[in-house]
């Protein structure tokens, strides 16, 4: 019995359940689970513009899945990726459609300022956690409509490119996009500097002081408070860079894929990457495996829709059906640690 609930608990367990859940997702929406599945890796993998289109879900998935995995390790519910990633978007598309640097120097800048961005509105909710104790779910929440009013605000306004016909900035000369990755696709550099990041927050989180406290606040705090870990500093920190990183994902996608910033940058990434991020249990390399999957997810599911009659909504169910399995996973491991 043991044995088989720790396989259950395992990756193989997880896996196997996920697909077993999946499948009577498709019976139900009325689809035969083989024409589904084949109709997925077909549209997220079939081919270079299909997996080009996956692994630029991917991307713009995993810079706010990173960002939340920080918050959450210290504790903190960061619910506001969503918001943070519109303005380090806001940020990049502003200066970047009103300067003219020499390339390499003007994309870098385009990026730092879009951490800028993102890290403010972290921030924002950060030190409001930090001086007046009030709830970092609440604040992020609602910091994602102040910045989505505010961005419509200003690029409706000062910020709307001459000859745009919406609400969006200028367009930014093309040698201020981000190279491509892959040829004849949209997917840039992106991808290998979101990878970079988690590479740099796994060292962070196991081999140093400040990754060492971020898990000490998050389990005990109280612990941590006692042996001289700053709480109020921490929070604030944490809660900057976990923005910081989703607002790079925001310059990201202005600079590697739209080329300009509109209010429609997101389709709710932010959201989204909460999911991604718990889907790789708060680890930097285990969330990039996490990304991929939603982004075949992402990207399959116009074909899966398309092909295979698999409803819209029926996708959506997957994914939450993907959380249910992680959390049975984690109830099952637990329930026989202590067994």
């Amino acid at each position: 019995m043991k044995r088989t609930l720790s396989t259950l608990s395992g990756p193989l367990g997880a896996i196997l359940l996920i697909v077993v859940l999946m499948s009577l997702a498709m019976v139900v929406a009325g689809t035969s689970p083989i024409d589904g599945f084949s109709a997925l890796f077909l549209g997220a993998l079939g081919g270079r513009n299909e997996l080009g289109e996956t692994l630029v879900a991917t991307t713009s998935l995993l810079f706010p899945a990173l960002g939340i995995t920080l918050a959450f390790r210290a504790g903190l519910f960061n619910i506001g990726a969503e918001g943070q990633l519109l303005m380090g978007g806001l940020f990049a598309g502003a200066v970047g459609a009103a300067i003219a640097l020499p390339p390499a120097i003007e994309i870098t800048l385009l990026l730092l300022l879009g951490a800028v961005g993102g890290g403010i509105w972290g921030g924002i909710a950060g030190w409001m956690k930090a001086r007046f104790g009030a709830s970092e779910i609440i604040a992020t929440l609602m910091l994602n409509f102040v910045a989505a009013f505010l961005a419509l605000d200003l690029v409706s306004g000062p910020l709307k490119g001459p000859l745009a016909s919406g609400a969006e900035t200028a367009w930014l000369a093309p040698q201020y996009w981000l190279p491509t990755l892959l040829p004849h696709t949209r997917l840039s550099i992106g991808l290998v500097v979101a990878l970079a990041i988690a590479v740099v927050l796994q060292f962070v989180f196991t081999r140093t002081v400040f990754g060492y406290d971020l898990r000490a606040v998050g389990e005990a705090p109280e612990a941590a408070r006692r042996s001289g870990v700053d709480l109020r500093r921490l929070t604030w920190l944490s809660l900057a860079l976990s923005g910081a990183i989703a607002g790079v994902g925001g310059a990201v996608i202005v600079t590697g894929e739209l080329h300009r910033f509109n209010t429609q940058l997101s389709p709710g990434y932010g959201f989204t990457a909460i999911a991604v991020a718990l889907v790789g249990d708060l680890n930097p390399l285990w969330v990039c495996v996490a990304a991929f999957g939603f982004g075949i997810l992402e990207a399959g599911g116009l074909a899966m829709q398309a092909s295979a009659q698999v409803p819209k909504d029926a996708i959506h169910l997957i994914e939450g059906l993907i959380i249910l399995v992680l959390a049975a996973r984690r109830y099952v491991a637990a329930g026989t640690e202590v067994a």
